[in-house]
């Protein structure tokens, strides 16, 4: 079979087994077919070997000049094709296994800080409409209980436990955690589901929560700009996206002294080692802080 071929029975497997989102496996497509294009379209699959795949990172570093994030993206999505191919038997051991990422230079994660978030940034709605519970809600999902905005998308009634104040979050690889909710949470639930009932969008155990008029989830693009438009409104002038949000759940928690594994958990992290760079984020806030005040700095 052909590498081509190959490719599309590992992005269906993405798809329909691994259950990774559409914008995921649009990703791993991308990142794909240009390593495929390279070599002839109906090449074989042991075209697949470590000598190409380093000659496509070179290519990528050194002609087309891409960023090393950029790079770890294309390889990552190798990596995990080679995985898939030795799991089903296509190949004895995965060709891009030992082929190193490159470094990634060191970033700070953009936060906002506590104030900016405080009640009285974000007082009680006056007279408000469905968009802008559905922003209010957004906002309290992802900074009150760390979601991502595509685990907020997928949301459905039947995950809410009200009495007990948690939510079943389905992340990514279709992997399930349990996360409490805030009050704030909750009460935005109660009036977006009546916005819902008066607009004719009936809620039901199984409906998606946030209900679009088509009987369908709000896509991404309305979800992202709720955010971006609340942020705004506050007077934030950093990247105003949902994960900047989710940054700044992590960051405040750690902040007030919650232990990382749990913090871990509640983002559905896999790895401890992702957690850990809002420990970083933390000691470079505190270190600028201190430069900016202290009289000795």
């Amino acid at each position: 079979m052909t590498l081509r071929n190959r490719i599309t029975d590992f992005l269906t497997y993405l798809s329909t087994q691994r259950k990774f989102s559409p914008r995921t496996v649009t990703t791993y497509k991308k990142s794909l077919d240009k390593f495929s294009e390279r070599l002839d379209e109906n090449t074989d699959i042991e075209a697949l070997n470590e000598a190409n795949i380093k000659a496509f990172v070179w290519d990528l570093k050194m002609r087309q000049r891409l960023s090393p994030a950029s790079i770890c993206e294309h390889l990552a999505a190798l990596k995990s094709f080679g995985k898939y191919l030795v799991r089903s038997k296509v190949l004895e051991t995965n060709p891009a296994e030992n082929v190193p990422m490159p470094k990634r230079p060191k970033r700070l994660v953009a936060v906002l800080g506590q104030k900016d978030l405080s009640a009285e940034k974000f007082p009680e709605l006056d007279n408000p409409t469905l968009p802008d519970v559905r922003a209010r809600l957004l906002l309290e999902l992802i900074y009150g209980s760390g979601l991502r905005i595509s685990e907020c998308q997928g949301l459905r009634w039947d995950q809410i436990r009200t009495s007990e104040r948690l939510v079943r979050v389905i992340g990514k690889g279709n992997k399930e955690r349990i996360v409490p909710v805030t009050d704030s949470t909750l009460r935005y639930m109660e009036m977006f589901k009546v916005f819902l009932a008066e607009s004719g969008r009936i809620p039901l155990p199984t409906s998606p929560l946030f209900l679009g008029e088509d009987g369908k989830p709000y896509s991404i693009r309305t979800l992202r700009n709720d955010i971006h438009d609340l942020l705004r409104k506050i007077g934030w002038e950093g990247k105003a996206s949902p994960h900047v949000l989710r940054h700044s759940f992590a960051t405040h928690l750690l902040e007030n002294g919650a232990e990382i594994m749990s913090v871990k958990e509640m983002l559905g992290h896999s790895s401890i080692s992702t957690t850990q760079v809002y420990t970083h984020v933390n000691a470079e806030r505190l270190r600028a802080a201190f430069k900016k005040t202290h009289p000795r700095a």
